[in-house]
């Protein structure tokens, strides 16, 4: 059994050892791929903090004590804020949520670092200290619960945005998103597996060995597969476009939104100009288009542009963009002139930018695979 648990935490390491070679490397440092090297940094050294007490290491322990001992104070936050530096401006970020971390810096001072000096002088120094660790299991199972709420958070958070960045870009692909995704969910599964096994032994009364143990090879799991998964999509980790400066303030606007007269009036004028720049300058067909650039070729404000779509038209920015690529695609399988191109590379002279998107736009928008249309016409 020993020898499993050493593969697993040897292979941990090295795993998390090379996704944090790969972020540092990286050319680009921006604040959210900054704050992923904090993140997996942590689960680095808790997992040699988990070796260390394996191989009864009194030295690397005591090291490494803090960052075990408050890794879910620590990760729920952290993975909060990373989700808010991919859309936010970095600039009033850290000021505006500094006060996440209060807990962090209160139970550092008041349990990790008293729980230390304890260690090392063979007793403890404070009477609340052994009743925390008499309760240990419950007091742990607080803090589970305090990274699973954060994590909720982080979720619901990372959906609005999701949802705004329909209406601020043409082309999202679900490589851009799924790996962020993947993270969260991944990290609330370990959590709600881990409180799980914290249940069962405060509750059945069996050694903490093997729930603990279990907890680690879940994290292990996680780290492996999102090391696969953010190599693999090749944008290592973070969308470059979520990241590029500046940084793109989105428009969310709610589509029931009572309209007045006057905004009726502008918005009338500005979906004539939008309809006359589609036909004359047919700006979908960039694949990189935006918001804010189609808002520059109509003369007017990505707001204004975003009310217009959303109150007036009733529709998002990214569904219209779409649409009209939809219906490019079908032009051109109409015309003699692109016989002899294939499916996909119609897709991309319209504006799409992979063909997972194209096959799951086109069919929502005709009803049809694209090559099950081609068929009928």
């Amino acid at each position: 059994m020993e020898l499993f648990i050493d593969f697993v935490l040897i292979g941990g390491i090295v795993i998390n050892g090379l996704i944090l070679l790969i972020l540092l490397r990286s050319k680009k440092k921006e604040l959210p791929k900054k704050l992923l090297v904090f993140f997996f940094g942590i689960i680095f050294l808790y997992m040699f903090h988990a070796y260390a007490e394996v191989h009864e290491l009194r030295s690397l322990y005591i090291a490494t004590f803090i960052f075990n001992d408050t890794i879910e104070l620590f990760i729920g936050p952290l993975l909060y804020i990373y989700i808010k530096s991919l859309f936010e401006d970095h600039k009033t970020l850290f000021r505006k949520n500094w006060i996440h971390f209060i807990p962090l810096l209160i139970y550092i001072g008041v349990i990790s670092i008293p729980f230390i000096i304890s260690i090392l002088n063979g007793k403890f120094i404070f009477y609340y200290l052994n009743v925390l660790n008499e309760g240990s299991v419950l007091f742990f199972s607080a803090c589970l619960l305090y990274l699973i709420v954060y994590l909720l958070f982080s979720l619901k958070l990372f959906s609005k945005y999701h949802k705004a960045m329909e209406g601020n870009f043409s082309t999202i692909t679900e490589t851009d998103f799924g790996w962020i995704k993947q993270m969260l969910i991944g990290t609330l599964i370990v959590a709600i597996l881990d409180l799980l096994g914290n249940c069962y032994e405060m509750y059945v009364g069996e050694d903490a060995i093997e729930t603990s143990f279990i907890t680690l090879v879940l994290v292990v799991i996680l780290i492996s597969y999102l090391g696969y998964y953010g190599i693999r999509q090749s944008k290592i980790f973070v969308p470059d476009f979520l990241i590029q400066e500046p940084i793109v303030q989105l428009q969310v606007t709610e589509k029931n939104k009572e309209i007045s007269t006057a905004d009726t009036e502008m918005f009338q004028e500005l979906q004539v100009r939008l309809e006359d720049v589609f036909i004359t300058e047919k700006p979908y067909l960039d694949e990189e288009l935006t918001l804010n650039k189609l808002a520059q070729m109509i003369s007017t404000t990505d707001k204004k542009l975003s009310g217009l779509l959303n109150q007036h038209m009733k529709i998002t920015f990214y569904d219209i963009i779409n649409k009209y690529r939809v219906e490019a695609v079908k032009e051109k399988l109409a015309s003699k002139e692109f016989e002899n191109y294939t499916l996909l590379g119609i897709a991309y002279e319209c504006g799409f930018k992979s063909k997972t998107s194209f096959n799951r736009i086109f069919k929502k928008e005709t009803g049809l695979s694209p090559s099950q249309y081609k068929k009928q016409t």
